[in-house]
């Protein structure tokens, strides 16, 4: 086997291991705190959240538990393509997904905008490249035949951004890299980098700065040699079929949240502002890119 093989298994390993705590931490979220009534409502949770912070999911679901009175059940996906599925089998009411993700699912008329995050007053965000801060690279070209993180191939910053720059450089992504280790988090994606399983990532900001402020010795190990956006920021879903009663307490409690003590914990944990209305807000910038990288990659067009 070789040594790249074994960093790749090594890494599935670790993911493994994340997962099956998540997965104990679902037990765990089943407690009842709030008298909550028999209205259950699955939350579907991706990379765009920072999975380490157990304690902030826990806190999530209370809030929204205490403020609804609805069951919220918590549902960790492991992939964007594996989110789609659940969203539109019927398996998850409400997610927080990529705008990669709204997109495609937008299309099918399944789902509708239910709030946007904001981070410094806009629901918009940025696609960082990170790697270590004694390390020589300093651009996401300067990391050509190197060892990449993403999160998610469908994944906007960590996936769609990169392939769009490198390509517009006139470069070919598909031999750009040496190996491109897919972590399924973007907090998995920052440990990558940090223990040295890959020489750079692209993240979502949001996610970094959430990583940064719970880690803040780390940030001194790590540099952002890229910033590419802004786009518009990943989004809550709701599915169409769900009650628009239900509907309302949900908006309610996430516009509320940075007026309540707990909803405060919770969005310094998440990095962002708070939640606002989704209004006059469009996908359009990240549509272009994955139709410019379809045709690429179905038409082979520079």
């Amino acid at each position: 086997m070789t040594n790249m093989n074994k960093l790749t298994l090594t890494y599935n390993e670790k993911l493994t291991i994340m997962f099956q705590k998540l997965t104990i931490l679902i037990i765990l979220l089943s407690i009842n705190l709030y008298g909550i009534n028999n209205q259950k409502i699955t939350l579907g949770l991706t990379g765009v959240i920072l999975k380490e912070d157990i304690a902030n999911t826990i806190n999530l679901k209370h809030y929204l538990e205490k403020e609804t009175k609805l069951n919220i059940e918590i549902r960790f996906i492991k992939s964007y393509s594996e989110m789609k599925t659940s969203i539109t089998n019927g398996d998850v009411d409400i997610a927080y997904i990529c705008g990669a993700t709204y997109i495609d699912l937008k299309s099918t008329n399944q789902i509708n905008l239910l709030v946007l995050p904001i981070l410094n007053g806009k629901p918009s965000y940025e696609s960082i490249i990170i790697t270590q801060t004694n390390s020589p690279y300093n651009s996401l070209f300067s990391l050509k035949n190197k060892i990449f993180a993403i999160s998610d191939k469908e994944s906007n910053s960590a996936s769609l951004v990169p392939q769009y720059m490198i390509y517009k450089q006139g470069l070919n992504y598909e031999s750009f890299f040496k190996r491109i280790i897919i972590t399924y988090d973007h907090g998995e994606s920052i440990d990558a980098v940090l223990s040295g399983y890959v020489d750079a990532a692209s993240v979502d900001s949001v996610v970094y700065k959430a990583f940064i402020n719970k880690n803040p010795k780390k940030s001194k190990k790590l540099k952002v040699i890229n910033r590419f956006g802004m786009y518009p920021i990943p989004p809550f879903v709701i599915r169409t079929s769900v009650d628009n009663k239900i509907k309302e307490k949900l908006v309610k409690a996430f516009i509320n949240m940075n007026s309540d003590n707990l909803g405060k914990v919770i969005l310094k944990s998440m990095a962002i502002d708070g939640f606002i209305l989704p209004k006059n807000i469009s996908y359009e910038k990240i549509k272009k890119i994955k139709n410019y990288l379809k045709l690429r990659n179905n038409h082979n067009v520079k």
